[in-house]
């Protein structure tokens, strides 16, 4: 099958035109190696699940890579500390690729956390859990959340943010995820102010430990013009790829939603194919 240009969810390099994602993946395995717990916040329709999921698959060889998606759990799953430890444990064993990955002692604890039934599982369970994987695992344990701001108006993502940055603290002493990374529209470091009371404002965030991330993830002209010679190699439209990615990088800005609809329309709708 063709491939195609992408504006609907994630971006997979066999089968949507991309933009070469190495130099990105290198820059954040970097933070990842420094051990940082930091945030990707950027709009909609920026990239950031499709960074996230490549960068899954290169941290790999290195790492035990969590990756979690708090748009998979339900409403219901962030009502309390209970319906949040459950809705975590469940989504946590479902992305276990291979049962080495995870001791049978370990799956078994977050199996009876995540079991509804309990209804007084607590948080510091979950990471009691999560402490003794990190101490048994041969490789660095990563977590990964996409559509973390999901859960921003919920007094369990605060709790689970604060427990997050206990263990980061404490790591001298207790075993601890290597890296933990967070993705969403809104910056987590500045949640505690909107879900407290107008009265109760205060500047501690639970997740003041954040290293800054300043990895650029808009497109460059000299990026989208390799990702058009892609296109062109495929199509040979005759198109002059240079001049094409230079007006393209003017108008967009290299926003990558856009630079892809715009890529998008013209192959559907303005290209004579050769």
């Amino acid at each position: 099958m063709a491939k195609i240009f992408n504006v609907n969810g994630a971006c997979r390099p066999d089968k949507h035109y991309m933009v070469d994602l190495r130099s990105r993946l290198e820059k954040i395995k970097k933070m990842v190696n420094l051990e940082e717990y930091f945030v990707i916040n950027r709009a909609r329709q920026y990239g950031k699940t499709t960074i996230l999921r490549a960068l899954s698959e290169y941290l790999r060889d290195d790492y035990l890579v969590i990756s979690l998606d708090f748009q998979k759990m339900s409403y219901s799953d962030f009502e309390n500390e209970a319906a949040f430890v459950h809705g975590m444990a469940r989504e946590v064993c479902k992305q276990v690729r291979h049962p080495q990955d995870i001791p049978v002692t370990i799956k078994e604890g977050l199996s009876r956390l995540a079991d509804r039934a309990d209804a007084g599982a607590r948080m510091a369970e979950l990471f009691d859990w999560s402490s003794e994987w990190c101490w048994q695992s041969d490789r660095p344990v990563v977590l990964i959340v996409d559509e973390a701001d999901t859960a921003t108006n919920n007094q369990v993502f605060l709790d689970f943010l604060a427990q997050t940055r206990a263990a980061y603290l404490d790591r001298d002493v207790t075993h601890a995820f290597h890296s933990v990374i967070l993705a969403g529209v809104h910056d987590v470091r500045n949640i505690g102010q909107k879900i407290r009371p107008d009265t109760e404002h205060r500047m501690n965030s639970p997740w003041n430990i954040a290293a800054a991330f300043r990895v650029d993830m808009s497109f460059s002209a000299e990026e989208i013009a390799r990702m058009l010679a892609a296109y062109e190699a495929d199509h040979h439209t005759g198109m002059d790829i240079q001049a094409v990615a230079g007006l393209l990088y003017s108008y967009t800005s290299g926003y990558p939603y856009l630079v892809s609809r715009v890529c998008k329309y013209m192959d559907e709708n303005t290209v004579k194919r050769q």
